[in-house]
């Protein structure tokens, strides 16, 4: 009877240290992460990892246990998607010592990257992943080996298919034409207009314009029947350049629709901020813009940036001598 006690004892204890961890939900808007106990050397890990649907934002509750007999650092704590797209604290994590014999609890935000693809082209982050790697890298005092621990958390199957089942994904992404042959026609402009700037220098990828000096980075997508973007600006050149609002737009078919007025705002990022219209040399310009625009599904490609206009020099000289073609890259329905 005493043997069957201690097996019976055993079999609870072993299977108290490798079952899931698991967090009650009491949100129809979280997910809930899943996660087993995790030691490694003489730190033990515990983790409560939930996501806000509405935002993407991930939200982790560690508790860290010392039992080994010197101070651990705690250097940094990162998330990861199965692909390995790493994303530190959306907040910046600050290193912290963890004395012998004793335990902590940290709580770290993350707003992680789960599709690089549909992030680098419209500034999304997509959909929550099935699972994550949470690392937590430390060092135990008196040796220099950086150490990591990695958990592994992962939503339950059922909550899963309910997650995916309630995702609506109705968006579109964009990019720069390439192949319209702009980079000449441009260069050639601003030989035209030199010496209101230094260098003809052009360049055009699929979401970055250089141009004499200027970088522009676009990222851009519909949602909803609403086309939302953002003009990242950074001025290397030694001239200033004046940002016209009201002429910058995003437009179907070439035509302007005057019922459907844009919603721009400019950010100085960098720079003097008594005219953050102006952007001078060293200056970091963010332009958000939003505007209802149904695009019908067949007309999907006919999109175009309208720039000419929206960007001036001094004498009134535009920088843009013509509007540039976008085009469809990424469909999420």
């Amino acid at each position: 009877m005493k043997l069957s006690s201690i097996v019976i004892l055993a079999i609870f204890t072993l299977y108290s240290c490798n079952s899931p961890h698991k967090k009650i939900k009491s949100n129809p808007n979280e997910l809930i992460y899943n996660t087993v106990d995790t030691s490694a050397d003489d730190l033990s890990a515990s983790l409560n990892l939930s996501g806000k649907t509405k935002t993407t934002e991930l939200t982790a509750q560690i508790k860290l246990s010392n039992s080994d007999v010197a101070p651990i650092d705690v250097q940094e704590i990162e998330i990861a998607t199965p692909g390995g797209i790493r994303s530190g604290s959306a907040t910046g994590f600050t290193p912290f010592s963890l004395a012998q014999g004793k335990d902590t609890i940290v709580i770290v935000k993350f707003n992680p990257i789960n599709d690089l693809k549909l992030y680098q082209a419209t500034g999304l982050a997509g959909n929550f992943k099935a699972g994550y790697n949470v690392s937590i890298s430390y060092k135990i005092i008196g040796n220099d080996d950086l150490k990591s621990m990695v958990l592994h958390p992962a939503i339950d199957k059922t909550e899963l298919t309910a997650y995916i089942k309630d995702i609506k994904n109705n968006v579109t992404g964009y990019s720069f034409n390439t192949k319209t042959g702009f980079n000449d026609r441009e260069k050639k402009y601003l030989e035209t207009i030199m010496p209101a700037v230094k260098s003809p220098f052009v360049y055009l990828s699929e979401q970055e314009i250089a141009v004499s000096g200027l970088n522009f980075r676009l990222k851009i997508y519909n949602e909803r029947d609403t086309v939302h973007a953002e003009f990242f600006i950074v001025n290397h050149a030694d001239f200033p350049v004046k940002v016209i609002t009201d002429s910058l737009n995003i437009i179907l078919n070439d035509k302007a629709d005057a019922s459907e007025k844009a919603i721009v705002k400019i950010e100085k990022v960098s720079g003097a901020q008594n005219d953050i219209n102006i952007m001078e040399k060293g200056d970091r310009v963010l332009i958000h813009y939003k505007k209802h625009l149904k695009i019908p599904a067949e007309a999907a490609d006919t999109l175009t940036l309208h720039l000419r206009n929206a960007f001036i020099l001094s004498g009134k000289k535009n920088l843009f001598n013509e509007d540039l073609r976008l085009l469809p890259v990424l469909n999420l329905q």
